[in-house]
């Protein structure tokens, strides 16, 4: 099996390095203006022929009233021009898996180049002041939403003033849209005003240079079609009539209403969009079906509007060990995430099935499905004192066989390593990627005892005071790798040393809500694993900067509230908040580079997330009828996903069957 994972390696681990895209992450981006924008396109005078048969019917209006004036059409560039018609297939798992279809289809004021630098998207352009504390963003004249109304600054400035300063979707103030202060590090919330319908300016006090780039990863959308918003937010029409028309677009409440379209708006029906295509039925479809936008505002260097495929199709799956299956099967256009295990059987079938195996390098700090993470606020104070231990997490990391994981949970394709950054990004080290990962059960035992932990007659450690210790891991995540991960950490590394462990899948929209509540101990597989391609840039995952990753718990909510909320840190947890407020205070690149790696260091020093296997490149199927889809990427949540491949470029060339 070695051997031919060996031989498939040969033809597949072409993906972009790692090396240098880091450092490429942290450049500065140069400002634009509006004068900056892409070429013209020659003539703007082809369309779908799904759009130009409603044209002809009088159903639509013409090509020209549905784009943004000339000068402002974004022309992408892509590596040949396509031709319309037919749908691309994947597969998904329905509302749980609903930022498979979210970063795919996304379409951000800013986004970020595969080689990581920023560049205008929705917006046209940006320019700054000297010292980075004011900030005008540049719109597209004449750009629609999927419903035709005008796409202004006005929406920008309602999203910002009424959906999310008053967090009508359940989501705090992005933490980009503060500024702090270099010597009193008091945070100072940034103003938004407009400028005119096709421009709006964003002023902080103090000095915000990476504003930009925080915003195309936290603020990545910043805008909402306020005329879809006025009708149905408590704000607008009052609480009563918000509760009788959230029970009419079947939500609960209006809360449930305001999450729904407000943040997972993309799977809405009927929410105007501009993204490439609109959700036309029900994410829990059995088939889940998005159409072509008529007034998306991209056009090939021809004039052609994009996208050039009319549909995404998404066929619902149970398990994800059915991708690989319809995969082999040549029912998927594009597959991703398969199982490593099956890379023989999917070299097999390439020819048959008429696909290609393509690989993408990840930024996760280890294999997801062999990593746990201790809620280190957890609500328990015994469980939250051992988990704040280091002896604790060290215990549980050395406790593992991670030789016998490494062919039992990844069928030997990944290494026995910690939870770090991997080979050419910032922060790596060998010593590090080392670090706690011997095996020495008896060693394990000596550290549990140290603690005060007692050895109960069932064989199992309890507290002093003679209470049980249970361990109780959950995932989201069901897939057959994170099953064998569980069962061996559960079932035989923890037992052997001591520790009652018991493990669960749950929802992962159930798994979210209990994340915010704090009533998650222990997560493996997380939701959101350690991951970045600059902490810098995106601190979410490693730092407590808001109630997003399980080994932070509420240090988020205390750092996102001003110590309002939460639990207040103390010791390296609030060195590692005080760093990051220092970084955001900082108005040069070389102290904000030095600052991350300080950042890094206490990472090292701790172990937050334990990591056991070292994470394999993302696997994929692609047809070979699929033109422009991009085979060197890297997948990560920065660059959107697969949504860095540009989906809306991909078309069938003419001989598909």
């Amino acid at each position: 099996m070695k051997n031919m994972y060996k031989v498939a390696c040969a033809v597949l681990c072409m993906g972009l390095s790692l090396t240098g895209l880091f450092a490429a992450g942290s450049k500065e981006a140069t400002p634009s203006t509006p004068s900056a924008a892409a070429p013209v396109a020659k003539t703007i005078v082809k369309e779908a022929p799904i759009l130009a048969a409603q044209v002809a019917s009088g159903a639509l209006v013409k090509l020209e009233d549905r784009l943004p004036v000339q000068k402002d059409v974004m022309i992408a560039d892509m590596e040949s021009l396509g031709a319309y018609g037919d749908a691309i297939t994947f597969t998904f798992r329905g509302k749980d898996d609903q930022w498979t279809t979210g970063k795919i289809t996304e379409e951000g004021l800013f986004r970020f180049t595969s080689e990581g630098l920023l560049e205008p998207n929705v917006a046209k352009g940006f320019s700054v002041n000297e010292n980075s504390t004011e900030f005008i963003i540049y719109l597209r004249e004449g750009m629609k939403w999927s419903d035709g109304m005008p796409f202004t600054s006005e929406d920008v400035h309602f999203f910002y003033h009424h959906m999310l300063k008053k967090k009508s979707f359940g989501k705090s103030l992005w933490d980009c849209f503060y500024s702090t202060n270099p010597v009193t590090k008091v945070r100072t919330e940034a103003n938004l005003e407009k400028i005119d319908d096709y421009s709006f300016k964003v002023t902080f006090t103090d000095p915000s240079p990476s504003f930009l780039e925080n915003l195309a990863i936290n603020g990545k959308w910043l805008f909402a079609p306020k005329h879809y918003y006025v009708n149905i937010l408590p704000e607008f029409i009052g609480e009563e009539a918000a509760a009788q028309k959230a029970k009419e677009m079947g939500y609960k409440d209006a809360t449930a209403m305001g999450k729904e379209t407000g943040y997972y708006y993309w799977n809405v029906v009927g929410r105007p969009t501009l993204r490439p295509w609109v959700a036309s039925n029900s994410v829990d479809s059995d088939l889940h079906v998005w159409k072509r936008n008529p007034y998306f505002w991209k056009t090939d260097s021809e004039g052609r509007q994009l996208p050039y495929v009319d549909e995404l199709r998404y066929v619902r799956i149970s398990d994800p060990s059915q991708t690989t299956l319809k995969a082999m099967a040549g029912e998927t256009d594009i597959a991703f995430g398969l199982d490593w295990g099956n890379i023989v059987a999917l070299k097999q079938n390439e020819a048959r099935s008429n696909y290609k195996l393509l690989t993408w390098p990840t930024t996760k700090w280890a294999h997801t499905a062999a990593a746990l993470q201790l809620n280190q606020t957890v609500e328990n104070p015994k469980v939250r004192a051992l988990f704040q231990s280091k002896d604790f997490r060290q215990a549980l990391s050395i406790a593992a066989d991670r030789e016998e994981m490494a062919v039992l949970v990844a069928d030997g394709f990944s290494v026995p390593a910690q939870s770090s950054p991997a080979k050419g990004a910032m922060g790596y080290d060998p010593e590090w990627t080392a670090k706690w990962t011997e095996y020495n059960p008896a060693k394990a035992k000596q550290l549990l005892e140290g603690l005060g932990l007692v050895m109960g007659s069932d064989g199992y450690y309890n507290f002093a005071d003679g209470t049980d210790f249970i361990l109780e891991i959950l995932t989201h995540n069901d897939t057959s790798a994170t099953a064998r991960a569980a069962e061996l950490l559960t079932e035989k590394y923890f037992k052997n040393i001591g520790i009652k462990a018991t493990f669960g899948v749950r929802d992962r929209s159930l798994i979210d809500d209990m994340l915010i509540s704090n009533k998650i101990q222990a997560i493996i597989s997380p939701v959101s694993p350690a991951e970045t391609f600059n902490i810098a840039l995106r601190p979410d995952t490693l730092v407590p900067v808001r109630n997003y990753s399980a080994w932070y718990g509420t240090y988020g909510d205390w750092y996102a509230n001003n110590g309002e909320k939460g639990l207040e840190p103390t010791g390296d947890m609030l060195k590692l908040i005080d760093l990051y407020r220092e970084m955001l205070s900082s108005t040069n690149k070389q102290a904000i580079d030095k600052i991350a790696l300080q950042m890094l260091e206490l990472h090292k020093e701790n172990i937050w997330e334990i990591g056991y296997l070292s994470d394999v490149p993302l696997l994929l199927s692609v047809s070979n009828e699929l033109a422009n889809f991009s085979e060197n990427e890297v997948y990560c949540d920065e660059f959107r996903g697969l949504g860095v491949a540009h989906i809306y470029e991909c078309y069938f060339k003419a001989d598909k069957k």
